[in-house]
């Protein structure tokens, strides 16, 4: 899932979830952002602009609205993070 810190691994899996940063790619860079991996492996960045993240004090995490990866990809997950649990 995430590091100890909530810092999304490299090669996350379906499931995962956790934060991204571009100082992986340019290492002056403080932009960070969520990245999730639905269970049907469909992933992508959250757009705050869309969706709100709640951090939870147990490290989990709600998203909201719903994740729609299905209007990218037909029959794709069309679901919901919360604390930490897909459904």
């Amino acid at each position: 899932m995430t590091d100890a810190n909530g810092w999304l691994p490299p090669n996350f899996t379906p499931g995962d979830y956790g934060r991204a940063t571009a100082a992986e790619i340019k290492p002056t860079s403080s932009l960070a952002w969520w990245q999730v991996c639905a269970p049907d492996g469909s992933n992508g960045s959250l757009d705050p602009e869309i969706h709100t993240v709640t951090e939870h004090e147990d490290g989990t995490i709600t998203v909201t609205p719903s994740l729609d990866f299905s209007k990218r990809r037909a029959g794709a997950y069309h679901g919901f993070l919360t604390r930490g649990i897909w459904s």
